[in-house]
């Protein structure tokens, strides 16, 4: 297997766990929710939002972690810096 082949597989698992990740009964059961709660779709306080300030909360933690080499309150980055 050569490396872009190698890469290619990985793209395609990632691109299928992101699919799977975002299916349509998954965004489904989103849209009942918000309706059922009264949350707009759009807007500041909407789901679109909520989702994409979650997603960009979680990426923003994981590459703290990665380049920290820690997670936070873990005791061994405590007296590092």
């Amino acid at each position: 297997m050569t490396q872009s082949t190698t890469l290619r597989t990985k793209d395609e698992a990632a691109a299928k766990r992101i699919a799977d990740a975002f299916a349509p009964e998954a965004i489904d059961t989103l849209l009942k929710d918000a309706k059922a709660t009264g949350t707009p779709i759009d807007g500041v306080d909407g789901l679109l939002n909520q989702m994409t300030k979650a997603v960009l909360e979680r990426v923003l933690q994981v590459e703290m972690t990665e380049h920290l080499g820690y997670e936070v309150g873990d005791p061994a980055g405590q007296g590092t810096g």
